[in-house]
């Protein structure tokens, strides 16, 4: 049976649209996250898991070239972002404020495991399979590639405070073959390595 398109994309509005204003102040806006993390990695594996796993056989093929790539344009996806965050703010850019509350919510003791494997490996599955699966390899079938391509980064560059990784992500998903498991490596590498940084800072008694 085909995944119901229609009930996962309502879904991801539905919950991307709560606004954390209703959310009581005595709650752990952390553990809330964790939650609807959960709830939406449940529900894109259920739907899209039989779609998503198989798709690691694109790794068969030059296994080492394939991941060669993938750090060798995250290297230089982080120089271009830098260059470009220097050339607008000056040496002290200010930091976005989702990423503000990613690493906050890494400081927050045992809450801060949990959380960074959804920032880490959970969410980069469920946005990859939102983005790029569904934007892009699903309705390419009804309209032209470049068209839902163009709209699946814009969308993901304003969720991400237009960060130049939505262009980088569109385009590794399309020059694979529309291959979801290669899009999400890229995706989970970059987020692992912010994690592994933020952990590092911490470690060393600098703030991150």
């Amino acid at each position: 049976r085909k995944p119901n398109v229609l009930v996962v994309l309502r879904s991801f509005f539905l919950f991307g649209l709560i606004p954390t204003s209703i959310i009581p102040e005595s709650w752990n806006i952390t553990a809330v996250n964790i939650v609807l993390d959960s709830i939406f990695l449940v529900m894109v594996l259920a739907f899209f898991g039989r779609e998503f796993f198989p798709a690691f056989s694109y790794f068969r093929t030059r296994p080492v070239l394939k991941i060669a790539l993938l750090f060798g344009m995250w290297f230089l996806l982080t120089i271009v972002q830098a260059t470009l965050r220097i050339s607008i703010y000056g040496t002290n850019p200010p930091i976005a404020q989702n990423q503000q509350a990613v690493m906050n919510a890494l400081s927050e003791g045992a809450l801060s495991i949990a959380f960074s494997f959804f920032v880490a490996i959970g969410v980069p599955m469920i946005e990859e399979i939102f983005y790029r699966h569904i934007l892009i390899g699903k309705l390419s079938a009804f309209v032209p590639t470049w068209l839902v391509a163009s709209i699946s980064a814009i969308l993901f560059a304003y969720m991400h405070c237009y960060q130049p990784i939505s262009i980088a992500l569109t385009l590794i998903y399309v020059k694979s073959g529309k291959n979801i498991a290669y899009s999400w490596a890229f995706h989970a590498l970059n987020n692992s390595i912010m994690v592994g940084l933020i952990f590092l800072l911490q470690s060393i008694g600098i703030p991150p």
